[in-house]
């Protein structure tokens, strides 16, 4: 009965969560709130079901570009009505369960023996296990986030939350914190639908990561085809899909590519006709194509890395005779079959292609090879930045149990000499109203990148003309720049922008009118739905500029701009930052669980991952049909980690810790 509470406890409170973000979402509060019951109701039918959808629908599942979040995005409400609709179901279950052993214990007792179906017409006990030493663990791991989180929420001011707090601010520990947490509310669903149908929920999380996979590759070849052309290999541009995340830099992308990228090998060794092999091909080209333009040399090392381990655990058939096989040995080559004579040509053509998109990558443009060959120089400076990010860590407290979750951004920034922000921003309240106030850095630290206000807007037309108007302030001299782009993220395409001098000569407004007039359409290849940014930079001069009034129309007359007052604080409003992103990342996996946990929270995180591959290589896990690919993954992801933060990025993360315990809990079952 007290684990049937707990999960009517846990629906509820995640359902009430769910709602209360959904009811104040800045853009549909309204349609998401109809979603998440609809979302909830359809988890409860169908529990298995979030396995497939979370993976599938994370990397597109994020509209902060739009609605000024960054603490808190759509995919939040996605686990929470997951959780409720499993949470419900579970405790829906037992309540049966235990109205039916009522029942049971009223008749005779042969007929208590055999009252339930079964291979021979009686019912087997129920298996429930033990609480055993993986649960302590993670339990140990579950406090040393709490911690952290209410150490990194004590050092940032305390409770005083907000919808649009940035990365400085107490909302960002619970942004940080939030993916194992989420991730722990699902685990007693994840774990029942492995010990009951665990077929079925492999089969969900394949197909989940390999349809998020080809989300991202579709979204990366029609980011490069709009911005800077298809077959521009050569221009600075690293695809960024819709990773809004990576506004200030990070490995969004690089650590889902890491993760996913396996599951492709997955749908093509496991496709059963001819035209599924056809589909998991393209996956597999498309796929190739997104991590060749990442231009990240981590995602080259973590996807070569994932293949030999895949090679190692799923060893081809002409193996399987040889001495290689016998040394390989652990290896279950009797799951891999005598391939058809149409699928041995077809993976020879896949190998050609694959091998064919990394020459083209190559041979068009120079830009993979100026990063291949600045791969010395980077590490000394990553190698740098790792010892000021250790800097932070000046106590034995502190070393043992980190600085709490999400403080490495401000102290990096206010602690490390000339590592300052690129610039803030800040809503002011003032009686005649509330006004956003754009600091730049100190002068000591002004050799960085930029640092740009942001508010997405329809594509502008080739030729048009836009009228912008706003009140500006400031108390030295300062120069803006504004300017209308075709941009997804951090690199725009096309603009048509100015620039304005502020005198500063006194504390009065003053009214700013600027005529812009699109230039010619800059797409390289098919026509694209552009996106848009108003985008506004100080650039000079002051050390802050106020910013009131702002609008932006068109030639008809229309009012392009949401809260151009900034009366609902920073709601649609976005932020970038460019070529400078190191106050916002220690660029490091483990480090940065250092940082933020301490030597405790650095150990029960690699212990968790170790228990991990230990089930995958030794344990009753390892010869499941998802087993190798988990392994892949998981390693592909640790690869990465080295060179790159992945906690810090809330969607990556929950897939991580998603994967981890799903290998954790994976038993010896196969679809």
């Amino acid at each position: 009965m007290a684990l049937t509470l707990m999960h009517g406890v846990l629906a509820t409170l995640a359902g009430l969560l769910g709602a209360f973000i959904a009811q104040h979402h800045p853009l549909w509060p309204a349609s998401l709130s109809a979603f998440l019951v609809v979302w909830c109701l359809t988890v409860y039918w169908h529990p298995h079901i979030w396995l497939f959808v979370l993976p599938a629908l994370l990397p597109v599942a994020g509209f902060s570009a739009w609605t000024g979040w960054i603490g808190i995005d759509e995919f939040d409400l996605l686990v929470l009505g997951a959780a409720v609709g499993c949470h419900a179901r579970m405790a829906a279950d037992r309540l049966r369960r235990t109205s039916q052993s009522e029942l049971v214990t009223r008749q005779p007792a042969e007929a208590q023996r055999c009252a339930g179906p079964s291979i021979d017409g009686c019912r087997e006990p129920e298996r429930t296990r033990p609480f055993g030493f993986t649960q302590i663990w993670l339990g140990a791991l579950a406090v040393s986030y709490l911690w952290a989180t209410l150490r990194g929420l004590a050092d940032a001011g305390g409770f005083s939350l907000g919808w649009f707090q940035g990365y400085e601010e107490p909302l960002n520990s619970l942004r940080i914190a939030k993916s194992f947490l989420l991730a722990l509310l699902l685990l007693p669903a994840l774990r029942s639908q492995l010990q009951t149908r665990a077929a079925l929920a492999g089969q969900c999380l394949a197909a989940g990561m390999a349809s998020g996979l080809g989300g991202v590759s579709l979204a990366v070849i029609w980011e490069r085809n709009g911005y800077p052309g298809l077959l521009d290999f050569s221009t600075p541009y690293r695809s960024t899909a819709l990773f809004w995340e990576m506004h200030v830099g990070g490995a969004a992308i690089d650590a889902f590519l890491a993760l996913a990228v396996p599951f492709a090998v997955y749908a093509v060794v496991h496709a059963r006709t001819r035209r599924h092999w056809a589909v998991a091909a393209c996956l597999a080209v498309v796929a190739g194509h997104a991590c060749l333009t990442t231009f990240s040399r981590a995602v080259y090392l973590s996807v070569g890395v994932s293949l030999v381990v895949l090679a190692w655990r799923l060893p081809a058939p002409w193996l399987r005779r040889s001495r290689l096989a016998r040394v390989i040995g652990s290896v279950a080559t009797a799951r891999v079959p005598e391939p058809e004579p149409w699928r041995r040509w077809g993976g020879r053509l896949l190998v050609s292609v694959l091998i064919l998109e990394v020459l083209v990558v190559m041979c068009l443009g120079d830009f993979m090879g100026s990063r291949v060959s600045a791969g010395e120089r980077d590490l000394i400076g990553r190698l740098q930045h790792w010892q000021e990010g250790l800097s932070l860590l000046r106590t034995p407290p502190e070393w043992l149990l980190g600085r709490g979750l999400g403080r490495f951004p401000a102290s990096y920034s206010q602690t490390v000499p000339g590592r300052a922000m690129p610039g803030r921003l800040q809503i002011v309240e003032a009686g005649e109203g509330s006004h956003l106030r754009i600091f730049r850095p100190p002068h000591s630290a002004r050799a960085g990148g930029a640092f740009e206000l942001l508010q997405r807007v329809p594509a502008f037309v080739a030729g048009s003309t836009y009228t912008l108007a706003m009140d500006l302030r400031a108390l030295q001299p300062a120069k803006l720049h504004a300017g209308l782009c075709h941009q997804h993220l951090l690199y725009a395409a096309n603009c048509a922008q100015t620039g304005l001098t502020l005198s500063g000569k006194d504390e009065q407004w003053d009214h700013f009118t600027l005529t812009l007039t699109a230039g010619k359409d800059g797409s390289r290849g098919w026509p694209v739905p552009w996106l848009g940014f108003l985008s506004l930079r100080l650039e000079g001069g002051a050390d802050f500029v106020d910013v009131d009034h702002l609008s932006l129309l068109d030639a008809k007359g229309h009012q392009l701009l949401d809260n151009g007052d900034f009366s609902s604080g920073m709601a649609h409003w976005f932020f970038a930052g460019r070529h400078y992103f190191l106050p916002w990342h220690v660029d490091s996996l483990f480090i940065e669980t250092l940082i933020d946990q301490g030597v405790v929270g650095l150990l029960l995180l690699l212990g968790l991952l170790g228990m991990a591959f230990a089930n995958l290589l030794r344990g009753r896990g390892r010869e499941h049909v998802l087993a190798p690919y988990l392994l892949a993954a998981l390693t592909a992801c640790l690869v990465v980690g080295i060179f790159s933060s992945v906690l810090d990025m809330p969607r990556p993360a929950f897939l991580l810790y998603l994967l981890s315990c799903f290998a954790l809990f994976l038993e010896e079952r196969s679809p």
